[in-house]
């Protein structure tokens, strides 16, 4: 009769062993898929004026020159976010407005410690004019942080493309203007292209949205 207890008792300690094994399994899945599960971020930027790439797009390499009269290459992309305004200095109305826009998403990002991880471009569609020293001129009077960039015609329609960006001439001579889309392409830390913010644009909604976007990149 003894002998029937003990072997009743241990095999309702090996049961219990197995059942708890199972619950902390089960529990350890959870929190692992928890721990690892990529946030929704097209859902979590539903309520903004952005088309979010869950493929994130290459971008071409191409022959630039910042306002300094450095070269640019597609590298300096990469180890950080990029915010980049496509325009032109002779543009009278929507250009300077987004670089004024964008001054301010600068200063909210700094007071909230996340400047030191986004750059700010300015990519003129309008090289014939726009020179490195017009550019210098141009650029750092909205914020000394933000970089512009020319090149030639090919190489801009190249890197513009490539970000959803459309330009074109409009009109003849000295005063020919250029239309072009009124987005702001952003750049993740690899270099890809994955997002647009687009019109209407409100500083405190981009603010907003880059920094969903930076809190919720995993680096994949």
């Amino acid at each position: 009769m003894s002998t029937r207890t003990a072997a009743q008792k241990k095999s309702i300690r090996l049961t219990v062993g197995i059942l708890i094994f199972i619950i902390t399994s089960i529990v350890a899945g959870i929190v692992l898929q928890v721990l690892t599960t990529k946030p929704d971020v097209k859902s979590a930027l539903s309520g903004y004026s952005v088309i979010w790439f869950e493929k994130p797009r290459l971008i071409p390499d191409v022959a630039l020159v910042d306002h300094q009269g450095a070269t640019f290459s597609i590298e300096q992309f990469k180890g950080q976010w990029d915010l980049i305004n496509f325009g032109y200095t002779h543009c009278p109305d929507i250009c300077p407005t987004n670089m004024a826009d964008m001054n301010i998403v600068h200063r909210l990002m700094t007071e909230t410690g996340e400047a030191d991880s986004i750059n700010f471009w300015m990519v003129t569609v309008d090289p014939a004019r726009d020179t490195v020293e017009k550019l210098s001129l141009y650029v750092p009077y909205f914020n000394k942080a933000f970089t512009g960039l020319t090149g030639d015609l090919d190489n801009i329609q190249a890197i513009a493309t490539s970000m959803s960006a459309v330009f074109y001439q409009e009109g003849t001579g000295e005063g020919y203007t250029v239309a072009h889309s009124d987005n702001y392409a952003v750049i993740d830390p690899n270099g890809h292209f994955v997002a647009l913010l687009r019109p209407p644009h409100k500083p405190q909604s981009m603010f907003e949205a880059l920094s969903i976007m930076m809190n919720a990149w995993s680096g994949a």
